[in-house]
């Protein structure tokens, strides 16, 4: 028997919502949920019977309630008995969860432990009477373990394959060994799985032979025929459950190949490669024997090869997503198997592809890329048994938040010596929404880092101006992934579960891999999971919309799209949503379209009303009216409205008529732009360009009074006021 301990409130946030009204795919992060609810559970028996029965429980769940109130940073207590009987606690969310979200709980510990019982997360779909239906589960002990024995929280979590409002969380007790487990919340973030893309794939209804190939030429001489590969038509026909299979490598200079030709002609950009598959499983080692290239028109047009150039990504049906990202166009691709690949001989080809790859990664993440980087960076190091040191143990720390992102670095000088640690915190050009990805593109000074260091290594993000109040952390191989990059960079990362405004990277030292570290530049982005398994190729669009970005400035949002071509296009529309309810968009503005073009058109437009919304998270899509008044949308942007209204400084403030004003800028100052000063009849009293954050106006001849200091940008646009006071000498 279970008994039922407590309740209580609620908390939404608000994430990136992307549609794709001139694609076919709709990446698709909506809005985070987190747990508004909570009830404690404990395993009770009964001993004796009659009068005389007494109904023991075991295990506790202090203040439960806290697990489902609006501070995220709260928490309830779940302690595990000596027996052996689990405790659970179970928390409402505040509406229906969609499938494919991440179900999770936020856990920690504030003694650290080493020995945990299974821990197991649950869901529940509840109906209007409070009947709660089981939908599944998931056994996360080892994550929870990996949390668990830091100091600081971290998730355990699934992606849900069906909707639900409930999550629960239960740990089983270790017998003689009493322990501890502090839940923070429950949430439901959407793992933006991907379902369908645009694309092209080798999929033909007749005359397979046409569309598929085994001969190569080694050498330029011999020709390899390359009969060692069963049922090459599979790889091409209009089944992609079924498949090719290489036999066995025989002769390393007639290595198995197939070609396999795509339903139309991918453009450069497209992610290029095959689904694979093996009775055995794969992993990342199998790169090392393959090669994936390219062709259009018959011609090789380009080659990755082992793990520096190919991703393998896992699917579900014991398959695999082999490839790489083009920059040339190509109608046909080929993998190539080169050397054993250490499984059984067996590998499966189900089919080639050349994919849009915003069904890979995120086309337009948060960086830090800063065109000045002063005050964009933090620092600090601290060495055991000393104090902590500010602006220690980096060298060159602004390069991890200049513009470059490929050509310099920041680099950790941590030493060997056991106890140091040193922190290099970056922050973003953005904001980071909750269900991100939050990381730091790295590169070790003693070849590539592999898993087993990344118990060494922490990313923890941070919120506010200054970076000040630690939102999440994570650490080791169970909670951070690791990734190698084309170019032999690397990437640490984990999914976030709240907005963030900071990344950092905390290193230990110890190893001397870890040593002299270079990082690179932080990230935030909405990376897609899953492959589709729905390819359409591309139609024919009346627009070609190139990108649609909305940046937040002091008080207004500015909204910028450009178009590759234009066919009969009429005028675009810019619309708005407020708030995580709201569904009705509103046309904020209105502009001609160039009517036919083959040729880049450029088109911005900029919000003023934005700051008056009174909302956090503005949503913007595109509207575009073709000529006979046919519709299409673009995706939704989100942009993270902080009400900022950005206030500069005056020193001093009240001046006297014979002084002099300084006048310091926001960090986001109006580049370009002017410092003006109007009295009380609105009239320009004194006009400065701004050529630095700080700006001097002069008050000589000044009489006491009331004055407006306005800032505009380069447009003319008002982005910042404060009101100066001068009194008399």
């Amino acid at each position: 028997m279970r008994s039922m301990l407590f309740t209580r409130v609620l908390s939404i946030g608000c994430l990136l919502v992307l549609f794709s009204g001139l694609g076919s795919w709709v990446q698709a992060a909506g809005t985070p949920y987190y747990s508004n609810k909570a009830q404690g559970y404990r395993t009770c028996t009964t001993i004796g019977v009659g009068p005389l029965a007494e109904n023991i429980c075991y295990g506790n769940v202090d203040n439960a309630a806290r697990a489902g109130d609006a501070d995220l940073t709260s928490f309830a207590t779940m302690r595990m008995p000596l027996l052996l009987y689990p405790v659970a606690i179970r928390m409402d969310m505040p509406a229906v969860v969609p499938k494919n979200y991440r179900a999770g709980v936020m856990i920690g510990s504030s003694t650290g432990l080493s020995t945990i019982g299974a821990v197991v997360l649950r869901t529940f779909l509840k109906d209007a009477n409070g009947n709660s239906q089981f939908q599944e589960a998931q056994v996360v002990t080892d994550a929870a373990k990996a949390v668990l024995g830091t100091s600081t929280p971290g998730r355990v979590e699934f992606v849900a394959s069906k909707p639900f409002n409930q999550i629960e969380i239960e740990a089983g007790a270790v017998l003689n060994v009493s322990y501890d487990i502090n839940v923070y919340y429950a949430y439901g973030i959407d793992a933006n799985v991907v379902t369908t893309a645009t694309g092209y794939v080798s999929r033909f209804n007749q005359n397979l032979s046409n569309y598929y190939s085994t001969a190569i030429q080694p050498n330029g001489v011999t020709v390899c025929a390359n009969s060692n590969i069963s049922n090459p038509n599979n790889a091409v026909d209009g089944d992609l459950t079924n498949y090719a299979t290489f036999g066995s490598l025989l002769n390393v200079n007639c290595p198995n190949t197939l070609q396999t030709q795509l339903e139309g002609k991918s453009p450069a950009g497209y992610q290029a490669g095959f689904v694979i598959g093996s009775g055995s499983l794969l992993d990342v080692k199998v790169l090392s024997g393959l090669t994936i290239t390219t062709y259009l028109k018959g011609v090789p047009q380009e080659t990755g090869s082992g793990a520096q150039l190919l991703d393998l990504e896992a699917l579900s049906g014991d398959q695999y997503a082999v490839s790489f990202a083009s920059n040339k166009e190509f109608d046909r691709v080929e993998i190539r198997q080169n050397s054993l690949l250490g499984i059984a001989d067996d590998l499966r080809i189900y089919y080639g592809f050349g994919i849009e790859p915003r069904a890979f990664r995120d086309q337009q993440p948060i960086l830090s890329n800063f065109s000045n980087a002063s005050n964009q960076v933090q620092t600090s190091q601290y060495r055991s048994g000393s104090i902590l040191c500010v602006d220690c143990g980096t060298t060159n720390p602004q390069n991890a938040a200049d513009a470059d992102l490929n050509n310099n670095y920041a680099q950790i000088n941590n030493g060997v010596g056991v106890g140091t640690t040193t922190r290099v915190k970056v922050k973003l050009n953005g904001a980071g929404l909750a269900g991100n990805t939050a990381g730091m593109i790295l590169g070790g000074a003693a070849g590539l880092l592999d898993a087993n260091l990344l118990s060494s290594i922490r990313i923890n993000t941070y919120s506010g101006v200054n970076g000040r109040t630690l939102v999440e952390s994570a650490s080791g191989s169970s909670l951070l992934s690791l990734e190698l990059l084309a170019d032999g960079r690397q990437e640490v990362a984990f999914a976030t579960t709240q907005n963030f405004d900071w990344v950092e990277v905390e290193v230990a030292s110890g190893v001397s891999a870890l040593d002299a570290m270079k990082i690179y530049y932080a990230f935030a982005d909405d990376r897609p999971t899953g492959f589709p398994s729905n390819i359409v190729a591309p139609a024919p669009l009346p627009v070609e919309l190139v990108q649609f970005n909305a940046r937040a400035t002091s008080n207004g949002v500015e909204l910028t799209w450009q178009t590759a071509s234009e066919r009969n296009s009429s005028y675009f529309a810019v619309e708005r949503a407020t708030g995580v309810g709201s569904k009705e968009f509103k046309a904020i503005g209105r502009l001609a379209a160039a009517g036919s073009s083959t040729q880049r058109r450029d088109y911005s437009l900029r919000d003023e009303e934005a700051g008056r919304q009174q909302a956090t998270v503005l949503y913007y899509r595109l509207r575009q009216v073709d000529a006979d008044g046919t519709e299409s949308y673009s995706q939704v942007v989100v942009v993270n409205w902080k009400a900022q209204a950005q206030q500069v400084a005056l020193y001093p403030n009240p001046a006297s008529g014979a002084e002099q004003v300084r006048v310091v800028l926001p960090e986001t100052s109006a580049e370009n732009g002017k410092v003006v000063l109007y009295n009380g009849q609105g009239q320009v009293v004194v006009q400065r360009d701004i050529a630095s954050r700080e700006v001097v106006l002069p008050t000589t001849g000044l009489g006491a009074g009331i004055y407006q200091v306005v800032v505009t940008d380069a447009a003319s646009h008002r982005v910042a006021v404060q009101t100066l006071v001068v009194s008399s000498r």
